[in-house]
């Protein structure tokens, strides 16, 4: 027999309390050494980029000096390049470039490869 309502009321009543108490235990995770989680893994060979508003100012330069439609150039890396300055490396639709820039943000040269 399944009993009254009263005593159905007092399980359900029981069993929700123990599911209100264990949900916070549910969501902790062990601090340990040991991750499941994507391992870092290095990107960059070299420490030295240019800094970035040195980047975005040679893909708006390049956009302009090779009319690239919509202006979507975008730097994919960069190193350093004679004394003071770098060179940006460039993708954008339809093709790649290279821009020269000094430490002052002067645009030396800018070729399509």
């Amino acid at each position: 027999m399944l009993g009254t309502r009263e005593d159905a009321t007092k399980k359900l009543t029981a069993l929700i309390a123990a599911g209100l108490f264990l949900m916070p235990v549910a969501g902790c995770q062990s601090s340990g050494s040991t991750s499941s989680g994507p391992t870092s893994q290095v990107v960059r060979s070299s420490g030295q980029t240019a800094p970035t508003d040195l980047q975005l100012l040679c893909a708006a330069k390049t956009a302009e000096e090779l009319k690239i439609e919509g202006g979507n150039v975008l730097p994919v890396s960069s190193m350093p390049a004679g004394g003071t300055g770098y060179q940006v490396n460039l993708t954008f639709e339809g093709g790649q470039a290279t821009c020269n820039i000094d430490d002052e943000g002067n645009v030396l040269a800018i070729t399509r490869v």
